[in-house]
This record gives C-alpha cells, sequence and structure tokens, in this order.
C-alpha cells in the first residue's frame, strides 16, 4: 500500500534541520510563556483582546489557510497534473479577497456592538436564535475534532523526519508542546507563532524557488522537458482528462477555495481580533500576495522535478506524495532544508492552535449558552476554556494512536465541511437583511447532509468492508468524480439558505442595531 504523503517525508540526517526544528520548539514555547502573562481575561484568550495590528493579521490568515499543503500536497499536485494543477493554486487567493470583501469589516463591527468571541456568538446575534448558537457550535466542533486528528497524525511523521523519533514519540511529545504552548498562551501565542511560521514559509519559498529553477536549467528548459514527455503537462488542460472535464472540474475548485474560504470559522474569526476597522484595509492583499510567494515552492518543485525525471537526469520518486520533501533534503542546502521542516512543523502546529482555541470555545462557551447555561463569571470561563482545550488534544491524540481507519474517515470532514456549513450563514448572513433563522438551519443541514453522504459514508462504508454500499453512494453522485464534493454542497447550502429565507423572512425583523451594521 502507498504511504500517505506523511508518511513517506524521509528522515533528515543533517545537523541543521535538527537544529531549526529544536529552535522552533523552544521559540514556540517561548510564544506560549509570553502569551501567558498577557493572558487575563477569556476576550484575551479567544480573541487576543482586539489588539492584533495590519501585518500581524494579514500573515495569520494566510498561515492558517496555507498550513502543510504548500510543502506536500502542492508539489505531489503538480508533478502529477504539471501546469493543470495550477488552477488550485490560482484560486486560494481570490479566497482571501472574497472573504475580506463580505466579512472583515461586519465581523469587527459585530465585535464592537455585541459581546463575541466565537462564530457561534455571531450567528445568535445575527439570527436571535440559540438553536443557530448550537448547530454553529456543534459543527465548530466536528469539523475541529477532525482537523486536529490530521493535523497530529501529519505531526507524529514530522516530528520522526526532523529529531529521528519513532512515529508514536513524534506523536506524544509533539502533541505535549502544542497543548502546553497551547493552553498558556491561548489566541495570543497563536496568531504569533501563525506570524513567525509565514515568515518563515516566505524565505523558504523564495529560497526554494530559486533552487528549483536552477536545478530544472530554468523554466525554458523544464518547459522543454515537460512539454516533449506529454504537451499536457504544460496545458491548462488535458493533464487529469479531456479540456471539458478539466475545466468544469477547475470551476469547482475554483468555486470551494475561493468562496469557499470565507465559511473557515479559524479564518473569519480573526476578524473580531483586529485593532481597529483602519488596519482591515490591507489585510487582503498582503494575504493573498503572501500566500501566491509562499505556492512558488510547489510550483517550482513539482514543476522541475518532473522536468527532470522525464528527461532522464533523475530518478523518480517512490510516491508523488514525497516531491516536495526529496527535494528539499536531497536538492538543497541543510540550512534550507532545516528552515523548510520547520517552516513545516510550524504550519501544523499554528493551525492546529488555532482549531484547538475555536474548538474549546464551542465547548465552553457556544453549547452551554445555546443550552441556557452560560458560564456567569469570565474567569471560570476561561479555565473551562483551557480544560476542554486539554481534553480536545487528548482526544484527538487517542484517535491517531488507536485508529488509523478513523484517522482516515475524520480526513474527509475538512474544508468543504465548513465551506457548506458556514459560509451561507456568515457570508451571505451577514450582507443580506433577508436572511433567515429559517434559512440557516437549512443551509447547515443540507450541506453537512451532502458532505456527509459522499464523503464520509463511502470512507467508512470501505472500511468496515462494505465496498458495494460505497460504489453505491458513488454512484449516485451525479457529477465527474473528480468534481469536489465540498463545491456540491457549497452551492447546495446557498441554494438552500436563499430559498427559504425568502419564503419565511415575512416572519422576523433584524435587531436595529445588526440592520445597520449590513447596512455599512
Amino acid at each position: 500500500m502507498e504511504p500517505t504523503p506523511m508518511q513517506a517525508i524521509p528522515i533528515a540526517d543533517d545537523p541543521f534541520v535538527l537544529l531549526f526544528g529544536s529552535l522552533y520548539m523552544l521559540l514556540v514555547l517561548g510564544i506560549g510563556v509570553w502569551g501567558y502573562m498577557q493572558t487575563e481575561t477569556t476576550s484575551d484568550f479567544l480573541i487576543t483582546g482586539k489588539s492584533i495590528g495590519t501585518w500581524v493579521l494579514a500573515l495569520t490568515a494566510f498561515s492558517v489557510i496555507q498550513s502543510g499543503f504548500g510543502f506536500v500536497g502542492g508539489p505531489e499536485l503538480v508533478y502529477s497534473f504539471g501546469t493543470t494543477a495550477l488552477w488550485i493554486f490560482f484560486t486560494a487567493p481570490l479566497g482571501f479577497i472574497v472573504t475580506w470583501v463580505l466579512l472583515a469589516k461586519r465581523m469587527r463591527l459585530l465585535a464592537d456592538i455585541r459581546d463575541v468571541m466565537t462564530l457561534a456568538d455571531g450567528m445568535f446575534v445575527r439570527y436571535e436564535s440559540s438553536w443557530m448558537r448550537g448547530l454553529t457550535g456543534v459543527g465548530v466542533l466536528i469539523g475541529v475534532v477532525a482537523y486536529l486528528a490530521t493535523n497530529l497524525a501529519a505531526l507524529q511523521y514530522v516530528m520522526r523526519a526532523i529529531f529521528g523519533l519513532p512515529v508514536i514519540w513524534g506523536l506524544f511529545i509533539g502533541a505535549a508542546i502544542l497543548l502546553l504552548y497551547s493552553m498558556l498562551g491561548g489566541m495570543i501565542a497563536g496568531v504569533w507563532t501563525d506570524f513567525v511560521q509565514a515568515l518563515t514559509m516566505i524565505v523558504g519559498s523564495v529560497l526554494v524557488f530559486a533552487f528549483a529553477l536552477s536545478f530544472g536549467g530554468g523554466m525554458t528548459n523544464i518547459s522543454q522537458n515537460l512539454a516533449s514527455a506529454d504537451p499536457a503537462l504544460v496545458s491548462p488542460f488535458g493533464a487529469m482528462s479531456g479540456a471539458t472535464a478539466t475545466i468544469f472540474v477547475a470551476l469547482g475548485w475554483w468555486i470551494l477555495f475561493s468562496i469557499g474560504a470565507a465559511g473557515q470559522p479559524h479564518l473569519i474569526t480573526k476578524f473580531y481580533m483586529s485593532r481597529n476597522l483602519k488596519i482591515l484595509r490591507w489585510g487582503a492583499p498582503i494575504a493573498a500576495v503572501t500566500y501566491a510567494v509562499s505556492s512558488l515552492l510547489a510550483f517550482s518543485t513539482g514543476l522541475s522535478m518532473r522536468a527532470m525525471v522525464e528527461a532522464g537526469q533523475t530518478a523518480a520518486p517512490k510516491s508523488a506524495s514525497v516531491v516536495g520533501p526529496v527535494f528539499v533534503l536531497e536538492h538543497t542546502p541543510g540550512v534550507v532544508a532545516g528552515l523548510i521542516l520547520a517552516a513545516l512543523l510550524a504550519a501544523i502546529m499554528s493551525t492546529s492552535d488555532s482549531f484547538l482555541n475555536i474548538g474549546a470555545a464551542a465547548v465552553s462557551r457556544d453549547i452551554p449558552r445555546a443550552l441556557g447555561r452560560p458560564i456567569e463569571d469570565d474567569q471560570t470561563e476561561l479555565r473551562v476554556t483551557q480544560a476542554a482545550l486539554a481534553g480536545l488534544t487528548i482526544a484527538s491524540t487517542l484517535i491517531v494512536y488507536y485508529s488509523d481507519a478513523l484517522v482516515g474517515i475524520l480526513g474527509t470532514i475538512g474544508w468543504g465541511f465548513f465551506a457548506a456549513a458556514f459560509f451561507a450563514i456568515a457570508a451571505l448572513g451577514l450582507n443580506w437583511k433577508g436572511a433567515t433563522r429559517e434559512g440557516a438551519v437549512a443551509a447547515i443541514a443540507i450541506g453537512l447532509a451532502i458532505n456527509l453522504l459522499y464523503s464520509a459514508v463511502p470512507r467508512i462504508a470501505s472500511t468496515i468492508g462494505i465496498d458495494g454500499l460505497s460504489e453505491s453512494v458513488m454512484g449516485l453522485y451525479p457529477f465527474p468524480s473528480g468534481f469536489p464534493v465540498g463545491t456540491v454542497a457549497l452551492l447546495a447550502g446557498i441554494v438552500s439558505f436563499v430559498a427559504v429565507s425568502l419564503a419565511t423572512q415575512d416572519r422576523h425583523l433584524v435587531p436595529a442595531d445588526i440592520a445597520v451594521l449590513l447596512e455599512r
């Protein structure tokens, strides 16, 4: 069986890799201690006390979206499909623009006029519904456990690659460090770790881009080698299948990554943290440009490795999933390799920290308030949040330790899950006075149902040996296999949100202060 991308990362034997990995771990703990000293209230812990400036906000936003994809999944896609895969990379920067335009100002104003710290808080205020608060909190919690389990599963192999640890020790030590700095510093520590990770990834990506172009003999030579092997590899279409199908699939990915970004709770709740409205102005272009710069790593390593393999100048990797790590470890100096592996470690841990904070808030704040049992004392709520954070880390670690199958199933709950659940209710709901709670409930229910049916159910059926059920379910999928399920769920959620809201909007009046916000 072919290893997963993270399993296939080779173990580094360069002292610079060990040095950079160790320095990063010490830096993380240092930021955690510093964050602890800055944290006095639940607001400090969850939304940094609204203290974040332009560059930190923008780079944090880019960081939590890029994660480890740019180092592992990105090069794999480019190596496998050539320039066809660039459709995906072209869409992600647009997602920041869409998200900022639709949500940045409104969510920040919401944090001024009402007591909101979480996405569920915001949805409760918008729709005046404890049901919406509860559904949003539960949806966030499910997605967080899924993301945490898959991130910790990846973390154990990155720890092995950097420090040479057995996988099981990589899991437990990595989870312990993540838990320690997350509990100490909360979101204050998280955003500054994200900031450091973003800077590291940007610098490392530019360096790797230069080495990859040199390795491939320049873009002209790379293009010629690829075109000689297969013209489809340098075509905007063709490398995946026929041009028509590829355009259709590319459109699906464009929708999911550009529009769906505005449904990611770990991204959009960052707007609560902004110091003021003015600093939001330049956040979108900064996040978009830095994401594009960081994507140079995937673009260059994937194309140059494929070009040199096709030209017979280097051996083909055992798996496309190791293209990025193999290139960095074998074709760049140890300093660069150490920097990139430290950035990968940072990406996994900083993204995990963001998920931990929003998941813990769902347990301590969102769900109790939806049930009419809020924790009234701020210090008690802060301690319960920290305890919930520990519980989520332990639970996710145990899932990784005991069940590879469950991690695989949870891995189907990702970007598309959040996009389908939250884009309509947040991005559309905060821009349209006609949105209703009935429409919001319908959007969440339909979006989640489609995701579960076509993503989770087939994986569960295959895992327990009912392959016939898996094939039957996917046989009902009305689109090409490459068309993302998340896009179908997202679009269905939007349609149901609008349709049900139009049918029920005469039953509701928007609160006066929220109505003013929606008109801004």
